[in-house]
């Protein structure tokens, strides 16, 4: 389904003014639950995905759901992936590192990628074969020198910590590569294409959190793995995203291949 700048335009404008209002709610005092160890869920994470199903619904009636909060209501037409608020603990700590990140997908193809950081005042936006913009202004990926690689990493639950901590063992002895982690994939990725960091690796992402990152790392140039391989959009997967030669130094060591655009 192809969307029109007019309807692309309204669905920009309500991530917006949704992201507003959970900087409102935040400010004004927030309700933390707990999900899991260091897995929080505010007030602000339900309004804000309850706020975009119900206009996404109301705009696309015929497509599906996929959002952290909700679950998965399917469609005919393509699905709405949904992370209300990534990087909830940012959040609710009064960080800017956090944003609401919309992907379309039709068919196990991302069509549509936006990312909002209200704190950050950053708005990132790719279609497919359309490129990938912050604010506007276009991103390409530009190649760091070697010695001044910085890559992005998240830790999963979902595997063990000497995972991580043998990445970081490799990163830092073997390759002698800086890293960074600040708790939102999502926008993470989104800071591969923009440059402030030339990779990110983690070893299972959910599709909520990367989908629409992903679409933006690649249309402004990056390699990626193929994440949507084995169910990832349902069941999540490992995501190793790069600017060109920082991914093919590292890819053997992520055991990860290529994906063809």
């Amino acid at each position: 389904m192809r969307i029109e700048a007019e309807t692309l335009q309204n669905i920009i404008d309500t991530i917006v003014e949704i992201g507003q209002q959970a900087q409102v709610i935040r400010d004004e005092g927030l309700n933390i639950t707990t999900k899991a160890d260091q897995d929080f869920v505010s007030q602000a994470d339900i309004l804000v995905e309850n706020a975009l199903q119900n206009y996404l619904a109301q705009a696309f009636p015929n497509s599906g759901f996929l959002g952290e909060e909700s679950g998965v209501k399917e469609g005919k037409d393509g699905i709405w992936v949904i992370d209300p608020i990534d990087g909830t603990t940012n959040f609710t700590l009064g960080m800017d590192y956090w944003c609401i990140s919309v992907a379309y997908v039709v068919k196990n193809v991302i069509q549509l990628g936006i990312v909002y950081a209200p704190d950050r005042d950053e708005l990132f936006i790719a279609q497919k074969g359309k490129g990938a913009t912050l604010n506007g202004a276009t991103l390409k990926i530009v190649e760091p020198l070697p010695e001044r690689v910085v890559v992005g990493l998240g830790r999963s639950n979902r595997h063990p910590l000497n995972h991580y901590l043998n990445t970081l063992e490799h990163l830092i002895i073997e390759e002698n590569i800086e890293y960074r982690r600040f708790g939102a994939g999502a926008l993470m990725l989104c800071h591969v294409a923009s440059g402030q960091v030339h990779g990110y690796f983690e070893a299972h992402l959910n599709s909520w959190d990367a989908l629409a990152g992903l679409l933006i790392c690649q249309e402004a140039g990056a390699a990626s793995n193929d994440f949507m391989a084995n169910n990832g959009l349902y069941e999540g997967n490992t995501l190793w995203v790069a600017a060109s030669g920082v991914w093919q130094r590292l890819s053997n060591y992520f055991d990860v291949k290529k994906v063809s655009l």
